[in-house]
């Protein structure tokens, strides 16, 4: 195709961060119609670069051509006005306002001057959610939305925006089965439409089902661009990592036959989310938890942790009857728990690779009524865990925000282990995170199970499950619906199971 079909052409684009050179003369386009996926691992350029298409940065040098046009997207309001929405990683949602309101922020239909036509913001984010097959109130706070529903918000208040380019960053990685399949079938009527879509996830399989190119970053740079009928995964995956990459999983060993349980939840309810509930969790196990939007599971870790309330139930920690009300009796137990949502709740962004880590255990480590922190053993206890878990940081005063999505994830799971916890609870533990780094979480997880410490994992992601854990429960409408063990689980019958069209318990 010719210049004619291009819809942005983006020229030796540069961006320098202190310390880091995020991108080094990257060369990208888009044609009118076309999915051309972006892949390439966490810390590869990828966030970067649809920042700077998206308004939000600004690069260092290079040029931006938009049909046709050297353009500068000074704002987010001007990659709007270019008719460029982002659906970040990390949402960009008010959580003070409903969802309408974020479906429309910043072009409320209004009565004349100064009002907001209220039943018509609500009337058409309903109708787009309804398009979405999405159940979300539009009248409902984001701040009470899961993570799953956000990321739909996020999906919908693009295609209120009649974008001629709309950036989809990781879009299906808390959406199940269902839910993606209807996100793949909105891209392919927009393509139709001549709508321009980049598409950046970790799941190769969508990035070959979907597009029409794809191109890899590595360390700032592009690598190349292949046409997606042209190549193959192991061809990107090499691309990507520099390297030929085999092992995706690592295999646990099993465990000892003699049972030691570690925490029992028996006839656990929560108010509209989890329905009498009981479940047994043994000492080094990794015991997974599917289910599709709605199941409760996000509620039931929550609550697990002391970070929501149960209604009634009981729970029993190495077989004493215990009350959680809030995170600090869950770390004093030795219960650590680890978010699915970095930004908004794991990370403190502001502040370095070291506050973050060691902020959970830091009145141990003052004297003088709090005045003072032992710097030395602050600085030993970030040494040792950064090793265990092979963290890669420039220095230990980094800010947080300039470390890749994966050793983001080691920081916080760093910080939950150094308070010494006996049972983990990790959601969606590698969302977000590339291919080399999921397999480094992979892991550090079976590390731990091996060590003898429990983890809970809530997963969107089936192969995970599949080749992670001992044992998956799968919830339907906060409810038990089945159970497999390691030797019986299979992705079909967890979707059945998931969907409500299967229930049984595999031994």
């Amino acid at each position: 195709m010719n210049n004619n079909n291009i819809f942005i052409e983006l020229k030796n684009i540069r961006k320098i961060f202190p310390g880091v050179v995020a991108l080094k003369n990257v060369d990208f386009d888009v044609r009118y119609g076309e999915v051309h996926a972006l892949v390439g691992e966490n810390g590869a350029g990828k966030s970067t670069l649809i920042k700077i298409l998206g308004g939000a940065y600004q690069p260092d040098g290079g040029e931006i051509i938009i049909e046709g046009k050297s353009v500068t997207i000074g704002s987010t309001s001007m990659a709007q006005h270019f008719k460029i929405a982002v659906i970040y990683q990390e949402f960009n949602l008010v959580p003070d306002l409903s969802v309408a309101e974020n479906i429309f922020i910043g072009r409320e239909p209004k009565i004349g001057k100064s009002f907001i036509n209220w039943r018509k913001i609500n009337n058409d984010a309903a109708e787009i959610l309804k398009k979405l097959e999405i159940d979300i109130n539009p009248r409902k706070f984001i701040s009470d939305l899961s993570v799953a529903e956000k990321q739909m918000v996020e999906i919908a208040k693009s295609l209120s925006m009649n974008a001629k380019l709309i950036i989809m960053d990781e879009p299906t990685a808390t959406l199940t089965e269902k839910e993606v399949l209807k996100l793949f079938s909105i891209i392919k009527e927009l393509k139709a439409k001549g709508v321009s879509i980049i598409y950046i996830s970790h799941r190769l399989d969508e990035a070959f089902k979907l597009s029409d190119r794809i191109t890899v970053l590595r360390d700032g740079r592009k690598i190349e661009t292949k046409k997606t009928p042209e190549t193959n995964q192991d061809e990107i995956v090499s691309l990507m990592v520099g390297k030929v990459v085999k092992d995706y999983f690592i295999g646990k060993k099993e465990r000892i036959d003699e049972k030691e349980i570690i925490m029992e939840v028996k006839n656990y309810n929560i108010a509209d989310s989890i329905h009498d509930l009981n479940f047994k969790l043994y000492k080094g196990e990794i015991l997974g938890f599917a289910g599709v939007l709605g199941s409760g599971i996000h509620h039931l870790l929550r609550s697990l942790y002391g970070a929501s309330q149960k209604t009634s139930g009981e729970v029993y920690f190495e077989g004493k009857k215990v009350e959680i009300n809030n995170p600090s009796e869950a770390i004093n137990l030795g219960i650590g728990y680890v978010t699915e949502d970095r930004k908004g709740e794991g990370l403190l962004y502001d502040m370095s690779v070291l506050q973050n880590l060691s902020i959970i255990i830091i009145k141990t480590l003052t004297f003088l009524k709090g005045l003072f922190i032992r710097q030395k053993n602050e600085l030993a206890i970030f040494n040792k865990m950064a090793n265990e878990l092979d963290i890669k940081y420039a220095n230990v005063n980094q800010r947080i925000i300039y470390l890749s999505g994966g050793n983001q994830q080691k920081v916080i799971m760093g910080r939950t282990l150094v308070s010494e916890c006996k049972v983990l609870i990790l959601l969606e533990p590698t969302r977000g995170i590339d291919v080399g780094a999921k397999a480094e979480i992979h892991k550090i997880m079976v590390e731990l199970a091996n060590k003898g410490i429990s983890i809970i994992m809530a997963s969107s992601e089936l192969p995970e499950l599949v080749n992670l854990t001992d044992r998956c429960i799968v919830l339907y409408k906060g409810k038990f619906a089945a159970e497999f063990n390691r030797k019986n689980m299979n992705e079909e019958e967890l979707v059945a199971a998931e969907i409500g069209k299967l229930s049984y318990e595999v031994n």
